[in-house]
């Protein structure tokens, strides 16, 4: 079994929670060359060690934690990958999160993190390079995120220590529950916060003090130079560095009519300026800050002066947190979106499904299809950021009729409410869609319907684009740093790195490897061409007002997506893999599996 030459240091960490032991899981440079990292070999691992229908709270259901090969080294603003089997939506999921914590991972040694068992007690890990301690984490079970954290750096004795945990939302086994990472960024939409949960896994704290090996130092070092340079210089990177994603939220608004609002009733909301960029420029932002090397800056940290928040520290608004918690829900008040969007943080909730839920619910209210009586006197209506707020905490807490309903999310309210109620279900593959209407914005239509994960913004404008995704994901790279980058770059960094010779080409058949691979483990689970589609209202009800008046997302061009993209990837009429595909792509072992799924 060959080792890497560099990029890798060919052995994953392996946890055991159930006997609360460590192992070493070793790969050789094939199967790194062939699923990278992150999301690629994460459903490498998992489709190996999960069976067809497995529960993913089950005992020995994993969660990947992963990093790639460009992690810890020079290239500009490298991330981290969780990968598990979804509570929420039953398929493969992958959620990729900034900062450092990913770095941490790879400066201890480790290619990744494979966490299987179930503690008996609350416990967290804390590694530090070779060492690995599990630690009783009962007087920090039921805190939140952002005390957690504090708790296990100070335990640790080390300052540099990068910590992700959970907060009440994953102990209460919420399953749209996240994993905080550093305070202020979340591993979200996979329901991984739950599964730790579940795994009485409170968090995970690494401190790592190694050199990530590098084939041709002189040369890597000098591409990842000009790389980050090509960052900086780019004009629309600028937007990014000044204004965060924040500043999308006039833009949908006023130009690609596409800022979610009222749950998709309509993308136009003229108090959009009250709670976006500019009004978090003049009254709330403090501070710009960065994941690992990055020159973007895209993170805002800010404090509320004033009023019932006064004195309260927050990160935002981001596009999606600002559109979900504001937008959405009419809240024009900018404290109070603040509040709620600082709370999913604090409470370790996906901010994207708290969001779609209140707002799916706020339409209930909104039709008469529920009532104050079936939410045990409480009602929820447009623009009260007040109940907002406390029904965030609720659902982390699964309190009252309210908060247990909730967190159920969108597709499990419809399906236990009836009648109508699924019409107003904005889900994909039993997901809350992001942000973005895909009326206005009809590529991100593709990223929601044809995508692993289901309803979400980030896999991919077309076919080609979600093949590169997937080698963003491996990578784990930044997309507003890498995501513009052509394969070129890519390779010209990874040969130096890691001893390679991939050419372009090579670069694009690893993708559409990885994300075949991941259709193959959701195919087992029952995926096909039917749930590659968008809810109902994006197909049937055009847009009423805004720059896309009069605009929807037809069926027929959901079929041609459809048809479109099965061809890119060489998969069946009925979204299947097919032999041939998976030969040419080394996926032999996948063949009994898809046949099996089309019997």
């Amino acid at each position: 079994m060959a080792t890497p030459k560099g990029g890798y240091f060919g052995k994953i960490l392996k946890i055991d929670l159930t006997q609360l032991k460590s192992s070493v899981l070793n790969i050789d440079a094939d199967t790194c060359k062939r699923y990278i990292g992150g999301c690629g070999m994460g459903a490498h691992l998992l489709f190996d060690s999960l069976k067809t229908k497995q529960d993913p709270t089950g005992e020995d259901s994993p969660v990947f934690v992963g990093v790639g090969p460009l992690s810890g080294t020079a290239c500009a603003s490298t991330r981290c990958s969780f990968v598990n089997k979804s509570p929420y939506t039953g398929f493969l999921s992958h959620a990729e999160v900034g900062g450092f914590f990913g770095n941490e991972i790879k400066w201890a040694g480790w290619d990744g993190i494979l966490i299987t068992g179930k503690s008996k007690k609350p416990v967290y890990l804390l590694i530090q390079d070779d060492k690995v301690s599990f630690k009783d984490a009962q007087s920090i079970w039921g805190k939140d995120t952002h005390i957690t954290e504090e708790m296990v750096i100070e335990e640790s004795r080390d300052p540099y220590t990068k910590v992700a945990c959970i907060g009440p939302g994953g102990e209460n086994e919420v399953l749209y529950a996240s994993v905080s990472v550093e305070r202020f960024r979340a591993a979200a939409r996979t329901g991984t916060g739950a599964l730790m949960g579940n795994k009485k896994l409170k968090a995970i704290a690494v401190r790592g003090t190694k050199a990530v090996p590098v084939a041709d130092p002189e040369t890597f070092h000098k591409v990842a130079a000009a790389n980050k340079r090509f960052a900086v210089e780019r004009e629309g990177f600028q937007g990014i560095k000044r204004w965060g994603t924040a500043g999308l939220l006039e833009l949908k608004h006023h130009v690609t009519g596409s800022l979610i609002t009222k749950n998709f009733q309509t993308t136009w909301y003229p108090d959009i300026e009250e709670i976006g960029a500019e009004e978090a420029n003049r009254r709330f932002w403090k501070k710009h800050s960065s994941c690992y090397n990055c020159p973007n800056h895209c993170m805002k940290l800010g404090v509320i002066r004033g009023g019932d928040y006064d004195g309260l520290i927050a990160e935002g608004p981001e596009y999606e947190t600002g559109g979900l918690l504001g937008s959405n829900l009419g809240i024009a008040d900018f404290d109070l979106m603040m509040a709620a969007i600082e709370l999913c943080d604090a409470m370790g909730l996906d901010a994207i499904s708290v969001g779609g839920s209140i707002g799916f619910a706020m339409e209930l209210f909104q039709r008469d299809i529920l009532t104050a009586k079936d939410f045990g006197g409480m009602t929820l209506e447009w623009g009260d950021g007040e109940a907002v707020v406390e029904v965030i905490r609720k659902i982390a807490f699964k309190e009252g009729k309210v908060g247990e309903f909730l967190a159920k999310g969108v597709k499990k309210m419809a399906e236990e409410i009836g009648g109508d109620a699924m019409d107003y279900a904005c889900i994909v593959k039993g997901k809350e869609m992001a942000a973005h209407d895909p009326r206005g914005d009809k590529p991100r239509g593709v990223s929601y319907a044809m995508g692993t994960c289901g309803g979400d913004h980030h896999e991919g404008n077309n076919p080609k684009g979600q093949a590169g995704r997937c080698m963003h994901n491996s990578l784990v790279i930044c997309t507003f740093v890498g995501g513009y980058w052509s394969p070129k770059m890519f390779t010209d960094l990874l040969n130096p790195l890691c001893g390679w010779k991939m050419t372009e080409a090579d670069w694009w058949t690893t993708g559409q490897r990885i994300r075949t691979l991941e259709r193959c483990f959701n195919v087992r689970e029952g995926i096909s061409r039917k749930d590659d589609t968008l809810p109902k209202r994006m197909l049937t009800e055009k847009l009423p007002e805004g720059p896309k008046k009069g605009i929807l997302f037809s069926p027929e061009e959901m079929k041609k997506v459809q048809d479109d993209y099965y061809a890119y990837f060489g998969w069946d009429a009925n979204g299947i893999p097919t032999e041939a595909t998976l030969k040419a792509l080394g996926l032999e072992f996948a063949i009994d599996a898809m046949k099996k799924a089309c019997a």
